[in-house]
């Protein structure tokens, strides 16, 4: 898959966790990566991660008719929150993937036509466009095992790194 649909990030622990894999930076740098407004204004903190690099993000602004739908969507998926209907509702309309590791959003967009990707699909997107090195994408996924914070399972970070084992660079 060649990188080249707008990527909306939808929340912080995928900024968290690409920071972690020091691949943050050659993310944030892609021509087609965007954060919501409200996720900017209302969730990034420095717990997040490095704020200057972080403030790099092109920001995608909600429209006043996005806002309004949001209401609609909570009365059948009361589960999701106005921030997630929000991100899906941007991703929809800007025919963007959502990057997302809240597995209700992932499944309601899924459901609902939205391309959905996580945290270890995008550092296999930049390993395999060649945008970090294979040094890079091991580096990566070792630092995610090694950091207790990381949510993602370790058995899916070593199915990734097995799938590329034999790969030399």
């Amino acid at each position: 898959m060649i990188i080249t649909k707008r990527i909306i990030v939808t929340d912080t622990n995928i900024i968290t966790d690409l920071n972690t894999a020091r691949v943050l930076d050659r993310f944030i740098n892609l021509d087609n990566v965007y954060i919501s407004d409200l996720v900017k204004l209302h969730e990034i903190n420095f717990k997040t991660g490095n704020l200057k690099l972080i403030n790099k993000f092109k920001v995608i602004s909600s429209t006043s008719q996005e806002l309004i739908e949001i209401f609609d969507i909570q009365n059948t998926n009361k589960k999701l929150s106005d921030k997630d209907i929000l991100n899906y509702i941007i991703a929809r309309d800007n025919k963007g993937i959502l990057a997302t590791g809240d597995e209700r959003l992932k499944k309601y967009a899924e459901a609902n036509g939205v391309e959905v990707i996580r945290t270890l699909k995008i550092i296999e997107l930049l390993y395999v466009n060649s945008i970090i090195s294979y040094k890079d994408f091991v580096n990566g996924c070792v630092f995610l095992k090694n950091d207790p914070k990381t949510r993602i399972p370790i058995d899916k970070i070593d199915i990734l790194l097995n799938k590329y084992n034999l790969v030399k660079n």
